[in-house]
């Protein structure tokens, strides 16, 4: 005869599992949660601002670009000192032009070389703006 013989299972003895600590470990994986939520809206805070002053920046070299490119396009020196203002970005633009003191190989002075600078400035900005640019403008 071959039967299979069953051993009982053996249980352990049961002891009362403790009450209220689900509770605990909701509050703590909440606050887990909750701060990290806070941590990746402070990240992501600092970024956008990060974006926006890079993209004004950039707005404000191509306005340099600009108006250095317009005071170099004019035919005479005396109208090369401009002015002008962006109001999207509150900035003034300006140039300036002065001759520069050169000496070629020969020892005798360039005639006709100026330095052409134009400055950007923010008068309303907390913290104030001087981004400038310049260029060398030869003019015989």
């Amino acid at each position: 005869m071959t039967s299979r013989q069953h051993l009982p299972l053996q249980r352990r003895p049961s002891r009362p599992l403790p009450k209220g600590y689900v509770l605990l470990e909701i509050i703590i994986a909440l606050t887990v949660f909750s701060i990290s939520v806070a941590g990746l809206a402070a990240v992501l805070h600092a970024s956008l601002d990060a974006a926006n002053l890079l993209h004004r920046q950039a707005a404000i070299r191509r306005g340099l670009d600009a108006i250095l490119s317009e005071a170099r396009a004019k035919p005479r020196r005396e109208d090369m000192p401009l002015s002008s203002r962006d109001d999207s970005l509150g900035v003034e633009f300006r140039t300036e032009i002065e001759a520069v003191q050169w000496s070629n190989r020969d020892g005798l002075p360039v005639k006709g070389l100026y330095l052409l600078r134009a400055t950007a400035t923010d008068p309303r900005a907390s913290r104030p703006l001087h981004d400038s640019a310049q260029l060398y403008v030869y003019r015989p």
